[in-house]
């Protein structure tokens, strides 16, 4: 018992302890464990995890590396550690033993009690030098060790280095010889010196994501940011065009712009990161990588069931929870079911009808800045699909407008029961608010981005796109070099697998934060930019259908390869390629003419004729074409992806200027060739001959009903 009482701490032997301690004024004090466990416990607390137990192992660590220290000692006198040993042994323990937020705590209270002990002293020359740090939620005085424990933290920095450039930005910061210092200066003295000593990746997470003054201003005016964004830079490509960023509230600008810096700075991989700078692709809608491009939802899943009007309406409240959730697009899949009773069941003229529904509809639209499209009625009979037709007519056209995406045969069967709707369809293929869809029994399309799978249910969602700068491959290659283009073509296409994996990644990370009982399964779009540009370069001036068709193809299988390798479905996709149409056009202008004399290495010829003044196509459209009618190149070109959409607006040309219905008439012409090229009808294809240009085509002839 005596021997106990002589030696509390077991396992340390009499002779090996440590029996003083030098205070910071020099006198020299017993030493107390006792003391060190207290300080260890108090940080613990402070953080929300007290442990008594664990601080008195602490204690004993630092304890156990004061005896080394001392039988190393080979000095004269006796070996008596500093205070400031003791708390350096503290921190390194605490780190060791993985407990960071402790350790942070325990060298805040160390540095509380520094600057109390400042302040005793009363040191005026350094309380003269010494500036206040201007943060968010006020004016601070200079305080290393916070930029040492956010060192520490934010980049990761081993607590020796986190010192030696605490200490250098202080010295910096004190010679300048400003009374006020910001955060954001403060952080850029850090990113200096990290880079000086090699340190590039701690200086990146150190980094701020953050707006310059000019760009905010220009946002204050309502200005873009982005030359191909500005009027006088190109005008906009059709109706499929974005609205403009004006629209935008200020806010979700100054979020896009952050968002965007942090997309391409810590989510793109660094190969992909500078294809989209450099314009050889661009990843659509990094301002907003947390929501998706699409969704496309079954109408039956907002139906709340009782009072089928009640219901109908229930389905725009789960339209205006959801499009919270999405940037762009979102499609009803299958309205008939849910839609129909207010056909049959309300009077003409009630508040309640379908036409009250669709304004409702269009106002959730514009509040939320998407498009709320619908899908293919899902039933046969054509009465619904009629109302749906009409009402959208009735709505008008606006960048926020609903559209309807049919097939082709749901389409032809309302054709020929309602002879008088012609006008109709014509008016919103006109107005991009129509699109023909197709597909195959196993794969068909949903909406934009989406392929469904057979029986496949639940939300489908695009979670993002990225598109290709076609015409520069083209241009890169030159005439008549298909073999090159492929092969670059490919490489590209597995640079943007690469960008959509990434993206889901960090699209999963956040869905591990949000369950959810519905199922959703992502795609990832393939968008071809500057299809008709590049199959013009590739033929110096004409058009190989043949050609286009064989690339499409390439695109489709080599995305569908590599997706399956990453488990992504990646779908080539006609849709969000507007901004980058624009985009990739300004930046091959603006390339070919830094080029100067070598411009010819990346265009035909130096002729400035050549060069884009207007976006590229974004659309998968072949015509206008000298010797054939719009709607048939097309049907040959898109023969090798099995699923799609195509908008007809703009797409006749001078030679069908005569029809009554050129629009309608361009269907036809691609449904027909279609389905012909797909075995599904077996007809006497149109005649090509050659016709002078003011002799109009012969009249279409009536599809033929499926067999």
């Amino acid at each position: 018992m005596e021997r106990e009482a002589e030696n509390p701490r077991p396992g340390v032997a009499r002779e090996s302890r440590i029996e003083r301690v030098k205070k910071r004024d020099g006198r020299v004090v017993p030493f107390q464990i006792a003391k060190v466990r207290d300080a260890v416990a108090k940080s613990l607390a402070s953080v929300g995890t007290p442990d008594p137990t664990f601080a008195g192992e602490v204690a004993c660590v630092v304890e156990l590396s004061l005896i080394d220290q001392a039988r190393m000692h080979r000095g004269t006198e006796p070996f008596v550690p500093h205070i400031e040993e003791i708390q350096d042994l503290v921190e390194r323990a605490l780190m060791e033993l993985d407990r960071p937020a402790a350790a942070k705590s325990f060298i805040l209270y160390r540095e509380q009690r520094r600057q109390v002990r400042e302040a005793v002293r009363v040191h005026k020359d350094a309380s003269a030098r010494a500036p206040r740090v201007r943060e968010s939620q006020g004016v601070s005085p200079w305080n290393r060790s916070k930029l040492v424990v956010a060192l520490m933290e934010e980049a990761e920095l081993a607590r020796e280095t986190a010192e030696e450039i605490a200490h250098a930005v202080e010295r910096r910061v004190f010679a300048s010889g400003q009374k006020r210092i910001t955060t954001g200066l403060i952080r850029e003295l850090v990113t200096g010196e990290l880079l000086e000593r090699g340190l590039a990746r701690a200086s990146t997470a150190l980094s701020a994501l953050g707006i310059p003054r000019h760009d905010l201003l220009r946002l204050f005016a309502g200005a873009p940011l982005e030359p191909w964004e500005t009027q006088a830079a190109f005008e906009p490509a059709g109706t499929d065009a974005p609205e403009h960023e004006g629209r935008r509230a200020l806010g979700e600008r100054v979020a896009s712009e952050v968002l965007q810096r942090f997309a391409l700075e810590e989510l793109l991989p660094g190969e992909v990161g500078e294809f989209h700078r450099s314009g050889d692709l661009h990843v659509e809608d990094l301002g907003a990588p947390h929501l998706a491009l699409s969704l496309c939802v079954d109408a039956s899943l907002f139906a709340s069931g009782g009072n089928p009007v009640s219901s109908a309406y229930a389905v725009l409240d789960g339209i205006a929870e959801l499009a919270g959730s999405v940037s762009r697009v979102l499609v009803l899949e299958r309205p008939a079911e849910v839609l129909s009773p207010l056909m049959r069941s309300v009077r003409a003229g009630s508040p309640l009808g379908l036409p009250s529904w669709f304004a409702a509809l269009s106002a959730i639209a514009r509040a939320r800045g998407i498009r709320v499209d619908l899908g293919s009625s899902g039933v046969r009979p054509t009465g619904f699909t009629l109302r749906c037709l009409e009402a959208l007519a009735e709505t008008g056209a606006g960048p926020f407008a609903s559209r309807l995406f049919l097939e082709g045969h749901e389409l032809e069967a309302l054709l020929k029961e309602h002879a008088n709707l012609e006008s109709v369809v014509e008016d919103l293929f006109a107005e991009g608010r129509l699109f023909s869809t197709w597909g195959e029994p196993e794969e068909f399309f949903a909406g934009p981005g989406c392929h469904r799978r057979a029986r496949e249910q639940g939300i489908l969602c695009c979670g993002g796109a990225i598109a290709l700068n076609l015409p520069r491959l083209a241009r890169r290659a030159g005439p008549w070099r298909e073999d090159l283009v492929q092969s670059a073509a490919v490489e590209l296409v597995q640079a943007a697998v690469e960008a959509a994996s990434a993206l889901q990644a960090f699209q999963r990370s956040l869905d591990a934060r949000r369950p959810s009982g519905i199922h959703v399964r992502r795609s990832y779009a393939i968008v071809p930019v500057g299809l008709r540009e590049a199959l013009l370069t590739l033929g110096e001036g004409e058009i190989d259908v043949d050609q286009g068709a064989r690339l499409l193809g390439l695109l489709s299988e080599a995305a569908r390869r590599f997706a399956r390798e990453r488990g992504l479905s990646c779908p080539v996709s006609p849709f969000f390629g507007e901004r980058a149409a624009r985009r990739f056009a300004w930046l091959d202008r603006r390339a070919a003419r830094a080029e100067g004399g070598e411009q010819g290495a990346l265009f035909l010829e130096e002729d400035p004729a050549t060069l884009p003044s207007t976006p590229y196509g974004s659309s998968l459209r072949f015509s206008p074409l000298p010797h054939s009618a719009s709607g048939r190149a097309e049907a040959d070109g898109l023969r090798t992806l099995t699923a799609g959409a195509l908008s007809f607006v703009g797409l006749p040309g001078l030679r069908e200027s005569a029809e009554a219905l050129p629009h309608l008439g361009a269907w036809r012409r691609f449904e027909v060739l279609r389905r012909a090229r797909s075995g599904e009808l077996v007809l006497e294809l149109f005649p090509a001959p050659a016709r002078a240009p003011d002799v109009p085509n012969p009249p279409v002839p009536p599809l033929r009903p499926r067999a």
